[in-house]
This record gives structure tokens, sequence and C-alpha cells, in this order.
């Protein structure tokens, strides 16, 4: 039997019972041929239910390896085959000059980073074309004509972008692969393949700042593959980018308006850090160091992905579990990223109750500052809470003090804290030792854990391009030791948990992740 399958079945199986009738998603990741098992699956958790799937397990196994392994084995080749690549340029021509990177910019990681979007199969009266997105895409840069520059280093050695108009890339794909093969919620395909690939050997000023690869599937279904240069701009700017450029193509005016100008983000003068800010000091328990700054699943490595769904109910559940005083003051994410951080630890054998653990948590300053940013800031705006604790400690305290934890160190994040916090970067000796890469593990370490939240002000965006808004994202490269949160597209109030951990550990996780909230309970 292929290794994966009973796997597969026990998710499948797993999942109903913890989630509740399987949802859209699962539903794409899985052989139609297999809906009879739903419809015994979307029954209730009832006595007799639970009775008989034990008592025809081994027949689900034997089934579902006889409809599966060819479906897995397909799944881990998935072929690409790229029609076209195009450097795409500004329509008209657009100011030359150097535009200043803040700090927050030069301490990201220097290389690209993304986000997946998945789109329903359209009528013909809407289907897309290429030519129609270049189109669309050379006028929105010239609105964002930063975008189409290119790193440089100024006469300081700092880093820096040339907008000269060189372009962004895109790339235009199709395969063979419908969504059904691919299954967006497995680990066991390396859904890079979705974006452009780079190599980083050449000097930065030959790299496009964007990159996009349009895959069209052959069920109709497309993906929009997007990469941003993380020196150049964050997650929030690569979405209002998106925005800007889904509108354009529909011919709508462009909002928010972008601004490129990172001297609002300039240290004081004189820098006057008022906090130690120890988010920006080496991790307490070194593994070894990042070996490919790939940052992506790779099929042969022994890292894998999870990705867990979280209903309303289930997050009432895990709230329930909370004995705060003030529990409303506790956000869903604090709620989620205390959970992971405690399963993740446990989840690896291979800690001891007496090695520190971290976990770095990513924040989008942009609201939190004063003023806030402009809503259509171009640049890094995120900031580090990193609280830290002895593995000993998360295994004996309540689940309530590890989610106080988390909420202290995100609550002190004010604008007092994060101008602090500029201002210790700009006393640092050198930049370049924060900056995480190979060689290098900031937050890359077994202990030392990283949760990046998903903009929760995404809703407001439609990301349509004339086919409708996407029905499913997920971030385009992981790393061993980092997750993502985000709100869930198929089911509202829901949320969908990525976590990248050793495959060795991914069974425990889940089966930790989802045995602690005990939603029968409720």
């Amino acid at each position: 039997m292929c290794p994966d399958s009973e796997a597969t079945v026990s998710m499948v199986v797993k999942i109903h019972f913890l989630v509740g009738p399987i949802s859209d998603i699962l539903l794409l990741c899985l052989p139609p041929q297999t809906s009879f098992l739903f419809v015994l699956l979307s029954f209730p958790k009832t006595e007799l239910v639970t009775k008989v799937v034990k008592t025809f397990r081994p027949f689900f196994f034997s089934l579902l390896q006889i409809l599966f392994l060819d479906q897995l084995r397909f799944m881990s080749h998935m072929k690409i085959r790229v029609k076209q690549a195009s450097i795409v340029k500004p329509a008209e021509e657009t100011p030359i000059h150097s535009l200043w990177l803040s700090n927050l910019d030069l301490i990201q990681v220097r290389f690209h980073m993304g986000i997946l979007y998945f789109y329903n199969p359209c009528s013909s009266s809407s289907l897309p074309n290429t030519p129609s997105l270049i189109d669309s895409l050379r006028k929105v840069l010239v609105l964002f004509y930063p975008a189409a520059g290119r790193l440089q280093k100024d006469k300081n050695g700092r880093l820096e972008v040339l907008c000269n108009g060189e372009g962004v890339l895109l790339v235009e794909a199709e395969t063979d692969s419908t969504i059904q093969d691919v299954g967006l919620l497995t680990q066991a395909l390396d859904l890079s393949e979705l974006v452009p690939t780079l190599a980083y050997s050449g000097d930065i000023s030959s790299l496009p700042l964007l990159l996009f690869q349009v895959t069209y599937f052959k069920c109709g279904a497309i993906c929009i593959g997007t990469l941003i240069h993380h020196t150049f701009g964050d997650a929030g700017s690569l979405t209002c980018f998106m925005e800007a450029w889904s509108r354009t193509a529909r011919g709508l005016p462009v909002t928010p308006t972008p601004f490129f100008d990172r001297t609002i983000l300039r240290a004081r003068d004189p820098p006057s850090p008022v906090f130690p800010h120890t988010e920006y000091q080496p991790p307490p328990f070194y593994n070894p160091p990042v070996t490919s700054l790939a940052y992506k699943s790779n099929p042969d490595s022994d890292s894998g992905v999870v990705s867990l769904k979280l209903t309303r109910l289930q997050l009432r559940a895990l709230r329930a579990k909370t004995e705060v005083a003030n529990h409303k003051s506790i956000s869903t994410y604090e709620l989620l990223v205390a959970h992971i951080w405690r399963c993740a630890c446990f989840a690896n054998e291979g800690l001891r109750e007496e090695h520190l653990t971290r976990l770095h948590i990513i924040l989008d300053g942009r609201s939190r500052l004063e003023p806030k940013l402009p809503q259509g800031y171009i640049g890094n705006a995120l900031f580090h809470a990193r609280p830290i604790s002895l593995l000993g400690d998360l295994l004996r305290e309540p689940f309530s003090t590890t989610v106080e934890r988390v909420h202290g160190e995100i609550r002190k994040m004010d604008n007092e804290y994060l101008r602090s916090a500029i201002d210790c970067l700009e006393r640092h000796p050198d930049l370049d030792q924060l900056v995480p890469g190979e060689g290098n593990p900031i937050f890359s370490c077994a202990a030392n854990f990283c949760i990046v939240s998903l903009r929760k002000d995404t809703s407001a965006y439609e990301l349509d391009f004339g086919w409708g808004k996407p029905f499913f994202k997920r971030t385009s490269h992981l790393n061993e030791g980092k997750g993502f949160v985000g709100m869930s597209l198929d089911e509202e109030g829901s949320f969908i948990v990525f976590m990248c951990l050793k495959k060795t550990q991914l069974s425990k996780f889940r089966k930790l992740f989802y045995e602690f909230l005990n939603v029968s309970a409720l």
C-alpha cells in the first residue's frame, strides 16, 4: 500500500469527527469516486456511525489503496509547462530615481516570498487571457512604478530601490492536472511549482521585485502565484498591488493609492530606544542552520506541511479553555498562536524540559503606529513579538498561562514600543546579522517557531480579475518551524492553519491540535 494512503484515510476520518461534515476544500483534494464515503462521514457523530466506520475501517483502507495509489503518486509529480515568460514594463515612461529603504526593509530575508490565489473555473464569457492580463499589468505599473525597479547598493553599501522601469516577470503556464489532482490540503505536493523560480546566485540588481505565474488547470481552474522580494515589501504590499491590478483588469479605478515614501519609518533623531528589545537577540536554542534559501517544501526532505481547519465551534471550544479574567480582550489570533506553539513543542520528542523555546510572532505595524501608516503603504511594516519559555514550564502550565504569555507580548506592541524598536535597529552595528537566511537561523530552528497572520483586512479586497474572487489562498513557501494562520475562505468565521514541521512530527502535531479542543464537552 502507498505509505501515504493510510495517513490520508486517517486524516479524512479524524477530520470528520473533529470538524464535522467534510468541507468543500477537502472534497477538492480527493477523487469523486469516494463520494459514498462522504455520505457516511457527513452524518452526525453517533454511536452507530462510529461503529460502522470502525467496523469497515479495513475496507476503507483497501478501497483507498486502489483509488489513491496512482493519485498520490501523481500528486507529487505535477507537470507544469511554461508557455511564455515576459518582462512586463510600465505602459508609460516613469520617473527614474532611487528610493530609500527603511531598517524594517533591510532586516527581511533577501529573496521573494508570496501567496497563491486559486480561482474556480469560469464561464467562456469571462474566460481570462494572458494578453489582457499583461495589458492591465502594464497600466498598473505606471502607478506602482517603483515595483518595476531593481535593488541596488548606494555609495555607502546600503540597499535601495532604483526606480528604472525595468519591469516585472509574468509567466504563463499550464498543467494537465486538475484541482482535484493537486489536493490543496495535502502536504505531499510542492506547490512552489506554481510560482516562478529564480537563481539567486547572480547580482541582486538583476532580480525583478515582483514575479507572477498564471497557471491554467485542465479543469478550468486558475492559480495566480505571486512573489515579492521581501526587501521591497511585505504581504500587505503584495496584496495592495494585486487588488490594484485586478481592479485595473476590470476597468475600475485603483484604490487605495500606493504610498512609497519609507522615510515615515525613519528613526528619531537622535535614536532613543526605551525598551530592551530582546526580539532582536539570537534565539536561545541552536539547531543545524538553514541549508537552503529556497524555503520551500521538498518531497525528498524530512519536513512537510500540515494544513488544519478550525470551525467556529472549535474556536469556541478553544476559547472555553482560556480561564483568563478578561478573556474578551484575547483575540482569536492569540488563542491560535498559543495553541500552535504548545502543540509544535509537544510534538517534538527531541526537546527536553530544560530547553528554551521561543515563539516568533510577526505583527503588521500599519495600524499600531501613530499616526497610522497610509492604507496603501508599500514597504515592510513588520515587527516581532517573541515570547520565550522553558519547555518544562509549557508542559506544566495551563493553557491560559500560555495565552497570557502571548497576549502580553502582543499587547505591548504599541506606538511607543514600535518607535523604540525602529530606534533600536538604527543603533544596531550590523543589520545583516538580523537577516534570516543560510547559516543565520533567526527563527528556523526546531525549538523556535514563527507564526504569521495572513492580513485580516484582506477581506475588503476582492482580488477579482473578472472571473470571481479566489476560493482559496495559501503561502507559496514554507520552511521548517514556520506557520501561517488565515481566515478560511469556504466557511465564514473559520480559520485555516498551515504549519511546516519534520514529517515525523506531523501526525502527533495534528493529533494534539484537535484532541485538546474536545468539542463534545461544549
